[in-house]
């Protein structure tokens, strides 16, 4: 590069994350030394929202990118750059530690702030040649306002569960297409921190079923790029037209062996690595527990709340697995993902839609979280819907995982509705649950179990979400209806639900009323399959524990002909489980055999049965319908004590509504 080159250079200044808005108010010209060269420093908001005014509020805190571009418009990061407030009463400007995906430098109005003016100013010199350029901010005092930026907080508590993205709001989507002759080849090449309410990503599968190898991080709804209830921003696959095949996003290395990459593109800048931030550690250069990530970005303050208003829709996530690695957006840092890499990590969200993916061989299939009892780091509202789980956990890795901790659904969140999935076999050799919970308000219905998982439903105390969740009134009531559990329980796997906790905070753990109704069970195997012979189905974990159990069938199948099949003992331990009117194998018991246990069985005289075939439609075929002469048809008894929005009005698997004819059957299905 020839001198004059070197010092044909310009400073850009770009403002993101605020509060409030932003703009340039006055643009000085550069100094006379400046005026021989086509050097200039430039101010450009990257900020959605924050173009069209120079106010601030006190209080309000805002992220600045500041550059050293040439003249060819590349950046020099060795040009040291000095930025300056007029007045740090107003505001003041920080430089952070590790620039983050947005920024790298921190602009603050002081919440005591009174109302005034403060000029920001970022210079450079090179070579004796002095480059400035300012910006004026108008600064008000608390006690008056200006407008926000608009859009929803994601705090806000939903009046009605979620139950689909709506858009119904919005005077245009903004589509941004990727895939084989798109706008966008690859999933890098997209803003995806300045993507907000009303854009939808749709993402076209590829020929030949080739995957994305890369990592995605959604941020919306956050102040930075506002959503809404009837704004949300959607990312959606779009299955390839010949084979239905939804579009992959792989977090293993290709077939040449180059690794999946963590890259967005913001506008006029060069791809850069996904900047994600936790509040437990400085900004992550590569983070390595998600393949697909929900939550906000490095330096953001969390006062803001959660990102929400959110749908995830058809996409297959594979592959973030210990083991495989990736690298960041220059090919220079690689990682690998820990045991607990997940298909779909979520911080903390609200508003959020899960819907018909499929999520396989990573650590966790899902998992979202709650945190540190604040509710801006709570996820809330959420729906999880027509997904399919299956080979997700880990075996034991010696100083790495003891093979129970990671799971296919993994969720902490104030109000969350599983229904319609399908939940198959975690990885082999692992020990981890088909679902994992530590929730409030939480509904599980019409889903299909067809696994050997270590449990079918492991619902745990709260330990992110705190009081916010376990000092909910709903927390204390929890409904699991119409599913169907097609059981085959390994060596390691002899419950079929866990009711309470495992923090070691007892005030803490679930002890109300668990209602499970109209559902199926299937235990598939000899009672010589395993370590026991039963398999139980409640394990409550404190005295004053309720499991409301009624029109469920209880069907033990032996998988050799003529042996017996697999004991059914429906207590163990603590708590009460009040039996009503279910369909139970001969062989089932109150209490599991041999074992003490402090638990009471009130109810098994109501009780069905008498032998063991429930005249279904097609065992061999895993189809549980009630046939003709079924002693399951019309044999339930009612549901009084349910609201209209608990009743089983679906059947699992696709969303085919159950007949309403008057009287209930027994189990999942109706005749």
């Amino acid at each position: 590069m020839k001198l004059h080159q070197k010092l044909s250079r310009a400073l850009a200044f770009g403002f993101c994350l605020a509060i409030t808005s932003v703009t340039i108010v006055s643009l000085s010209v550069p100094t006379a030394n400046a005026a021989t060269t086509p050097a200039r420093i430039g101010f450009s908001s990257k900020t959605v929202g924050f173009e069209a005014s120079n106010a601030r509020n006190a209080g309000s805190t805002e992220y600045a990118l500041i550059e050293f571009i040439t003249e060819t418009g590349l950046t020099d990061a060795s040009v040291p750059i000095t930025v300056s407030s007029s007045n740090p009463s107003l505001m003041t400007v920080s430089k952070l530690a590790v620039a983050n995906a947005l920024g790298n430098y921190v602009l603050t109005v002081p919440a005591n702030a009174p109302s005034g003016s403060a000029t920001v100013t970022a210079s450079a010199t090179v070579a004796g040649v002095v480059y400035s350029r300012s910006r004026v901010f108008v600064i008000t005092a608390a006690g008056t306002s200006v407008p926000p930026v608009s859009g929803s907080s994601t705090i806000t508590r939903a009046t009605t569960p979620t139950m689909n993205a709506d858009q119904s709001a919005c005077a245009a989507i903004n589509y941004y297409d990727v895939g084989v002759g798109k706008t966008y080849t690859a999933l890098g090449q997209l803003p995806w921190s300045q993507l907000k309410g009303c854009d939808t990503v749709r993402i076209y599968a590829k020929p030949d079923n080739l995957p994305y190898h890369e990592m995605i991080l959604i941020s919306a709804g956050t102040n930075l790029a506002p959503t809404a209830p009837d704004k949300f921003m959607r990312v959606i696959g779009v299955p390839d037209p010949v084979t239905g095949a939804r579009p992959i996003i792989d977090g293993a290395p290709d077939a040449q062996g180059k690794l999946a990459t963590q890259l967005e593109t913001l506008p006029g800048q060069a791809a850069r690595t996904l900047q994600y931030h936790d509040n437990a550690s400085a900004t992550r250069v590569l983070y390595k527990l998600g393949l697909v990530m929900v939550g906000p970005q490095a330096g953001y303050n969390y006062n803001n709340g959660p990102a929400g208003y959110i749908s995830i829709e058809n996409l297959d996530i594979r592959n973030s697995v210990y083991g495989n690695s990736f690298s960041d957006a220059l090919g220079k840092k690689t990682d690998s993902y820990a045991a607990f890499g997940t298909c779909l990590f979520v911080e903390a969200a609200a508003h959020l839609v899960v819907k018909n993916n499929v999520m396989h061989n990573c650590g966790n299939g899902l998992f979202i979280n709650s945190k540190n009892g604040t509710l801006v780091e709570l996820s809330q509202d959420v729906l999880i819907e027509a997904n399919t789980f299956y080979n997700n956990g880990n075996a034991p890795v010696a100083n790495v995982t003891n093979g129970y901790s990671e799971h296919n659904s993994y969720t902490e969140a104030r109000d969350i509705i599983f229904q319609y999935n399908y939940f198959g076999d975690v990885r082999p050799g692992a020990f981890g649950d088909c679902l994992k919970d530590r929730s409030s308000g939480l509904i599980v219905r019409y889903n299909t179990f067809a696994s050997s998982c270590g449990l079918q439903l492991h619902l745990m105390d709260s330990t992110g979400g705190n009081a916010l969740i376990y000092g909910e009134p709903n927390y204390a009531s929890t409904y699991v209806y119409g599913n169907l559990f097609d059981v085959t329980p390994g060596s390691n796997n002899t419950n079929l639900v866990n009711y309470g906790g495992d923090s070691g905070l007892t005030a803490n753990y679930r002890q109300g009323t668990l209602f499970f109704y109209n559902n199926t069970m299937v235990v598939r195997g000899d009672a010589t399959h395993g370590i026991y012979p039963e398999t139980l189905m409640f394990n409550l974990g404190m005295p004053n524990a309720v499991a409301d159990v009624r029109n469920n069938l209880f069907y033990a199948l032996p998988v050799t002909a003529g042996s017996a099949g697999k004991v059914q003992a429906m207590a163990l331990g603590k708590g009460t489980v009040n039996m009503t009117n279910n369909w139970v194998s001969p062989n089932a018991a109150q209490y599991w055999i041999g074992h003490l246990t402090g638990a009471v069985v009130n109810g098994w005289n109501t009780n069905l049965g008498g032998n063991n075939n429930p005249v279904l439609a097609n065992v061999a075929q895993h189809d549980y319908r009630p046939a003709l002469g079924s002693p399951l048809i019309n044999a339930g008894n009612g549901l009084g004590n349910l609201t209209s929005s608990l009743l089983p009005v679906a059947q699992p698997g696709a969303v085919i509504l159950r007949k309403q004819d008057g009287m209930i059957d027994i189990g999942a299905f109706e005749f």
